[in-house]
């Protein structure tokens, strides 16, 4: 039996006993079922990979060199099981005005004169609220991995199943006014700017952001998924800590986030399993729309979209970097993640150094070839002074090659030593994942099959771009966020493809496709610590 299904055996009868010994606590509830949601993604994935390929919902690997076929739009499946266990978790939430209601009866108090009897309407409103919005995104967001929509239509979309969000904001909440930064209110002659509609054009936009966001940063294995569970987790701490303060004012809201992240975070762990590199399924755009449109909901009605914005700073910046070409300022190609590069496993460094002895040596094989040849051609034969230098140059131009071909043949030698050696022996989790990956993909390649294979930014041609674009990329190159490529006249032919993943290599060098998903997942995590800082340590400076 496979290792996921013998943990799932084990842990779900534990789980289902603890959210039966905790009943009265929803947020021990919510937790024990998040479990039993990731413990079915984490089964339920890997035994549905065929039914989706014979649907036709598969999708090449462009980053892997032998091109496997894997079953795409899995996020649907764990979208799904987050919906089940979010309904189920709905009795359990209000499980303390089941309990009082249980207590006024067999008092015999009259529901009249008993404020216990007063449902709260308004929090099973926006729960159910997030829900539907959920709920419609995931349906968008699988029509569009499998009609292929075009953009305009997923900057409508979002904003469509964001309304239900948006009008129990407005008749539960309703404040549409923003605090002024102290530097500003001399100028504005207040501290507090109402909005008004503005303001729900302004949430309507994140909900639009979010949804895309996620999706636009994407093209390896792990990556739309990491960052995700990066931003869930951030958000998490962040409730978490400001309940253990005790503070009262506003406990339901950071509840209400918990209630929505805690089994986002569980089925989105058990996905990143199998599609973390080297996948095994994709996770398609159903995933990103689903993700997104969590955070926007929580940031809307948790009442905290200033500080989401903060954890968003890796993809606001990315949206910026790729504008030139979102926009058709700079030809767009279709896919736009970085290439594979089958090449050493020696770093830059190590090669530029390598080269460098090279060139020293073989500047001195071709004094000292210069020389023997001068003098065996004078032994031999009075030759004009032509004749031998024509065969030094041939007899230094052999030596080079030679010396060339056998530093390349060594070069290749330690590449495919690396690729075939052996992987270390890690216990049953690995064999376990090994023996899975074989069951469900059939194909036996594991993460050491492509440990020599490395990742280079990938190139777009600029013909066809507005001097607008041109203007940008020189700014980007002056800066050092591309490269370049000019002919022999000085012209700018082609540039890397503006993104994150690609920017990474352009600055870093060649990765691994691992390596370059945990660079970004390194820098999801340097931001939320940032986003930290700013929010709970330099915030009296601008708002107080």
């Amino acid at each position: 039996m496979l290792l996921h299904k013998k943990v799932t055996l084990a842990s779900s009868p534990l789980l289902l006993a603890l959210s039966w010994q905790f009943r009265d606590e929803p947020l021990a509830v919510c937790t024990c079922i998040s479990g039993l949601a990731g413990l079915a993604t984490w089964c339920i994935v890997p035994a549905t990979v065929s039914t989706f390929k014979r649907a036709g919902l598969s999708g090449v690997d462009l980053a892997k060199p032998n091109r496997p076929v894997l079953a795409e739009s899995m996020g649907v499946v764990a979208a799904m099981i987050y919906l089940v266990a979010t309904f189920l978790f709905i009795p359990a939430q209000f499980q303390n005005w089941w309990t009082a209601q249980k207590q006024d009866t067999a008092a015999a108090a009259p529901p009249s004169l008993s404020a216990s009897f007063v449902f709260p309407f308004g929090r099973l409103g926006e729960y159910l609220s997030a829900l539907l919005s959920l709920q419609s995104m995931v349906f968008l967001g699988f029509a569009d991995d499998v009609l292929d929509l075009r953009w305009r239509f997923k900057l409508i979309l979002p904003t469509i199943a964001s309304i239900p969000t948006l009008i129990v904001y407005y008749v539960g909440y309703g404040v549409t006014h923003v605090v002024v930064p102290v530097f500003m209110r001399p100028w504005l002659g207040t501290h507090i700017v109402e909005l008004g509609a503005l303001y729900y054009v302004y949430i309507g936009m994140m909900a639009v952001f979010c949804t895309n966001a996620i999706n636009i940063l994407a093209g390896i294995n792990g990556v739309e998924v990491g960052q995700s569970i990066v931003i869930a987790i951030s958000i998490i701490v962040k409730d978490i800590a400001y309940l253990c303060t005790g503070n009262t004012e506003g406990e339901y809201y950071h509840l209400f986030t918990l209630y929505l992240l805690l089994p986002f975070v569980s089925v989105s762990a058990a996905l990143y399993y199998w599609n973390v590199h080297p996948a095994r399924v994709f996770v398609g755009d159903t995933y990103c729309y689903f993700a997104g449109m969590t955070f926007a909901v929580c940031g809307i009605l948790g009442h905290f979209s200033k500080t989401l914005m903060l954890f968003f700073v890796p993809q606001i910046l990315n949206f910026i970097y790729s504008a030139p070409q979102i926009f058709g300022l700079v030809p767009c190609p279709r896919h736009r993640l970085p290439k594979i590069a089958a090449g050493s496993p020696l770093s830059r460094t190590m090669v530029a150094r390598i080269q460098g002895e090279i060139d020293a040596t073989n500047a001195g094989a071709g004094s000292s070839g210069l020389s023997d040849t001068s003098s065996d051609d004078s032994a031999e034969q009075p030759a004009s002074g032509s004749h031998a230098a024509a065969a030094a140059a041939a007899d230094r131009g052999g030596i080079i090659s030679r010396m060339h071909k056998s530093v390349s043949t060594a070069m290749v030698s330690f590449a495919r030593a690396r690729t075939k050696r052996p992987a270390r022996p890690s216990g049953n989790l690995r064999a376990s994942r090994a023996r899975s990956s074989r069951a469900n993909s059939g194909s036996g390649t594991g993460a050491s099959a492509y440990a020599g294979i490395y990742m280079v930014p990938s190139r777009t041609g600029l013909r066809g771009s507005k001097p607008l674009g041109i203007l940008i990329l020189r700014v980007y190159e002056r800066l050092g966020l591309a490269s370049i490529e000019r002919n022999d006249r000085g012209e700018m032919v082609s540039v890397n493809n503006l993104t994150l993943l690609n920017l990474v290599l352009v600055r870093c060098g060649r990765l691994t496709e691992s390596q370059l998903n945990r660079r970004i997942l390194l820098i999801q995590s340097l931001n939320s610590v940032l986003a930290f800082l700013i929010r709970y340590r330099l915030s009296h400076v601008f708002y107080f």
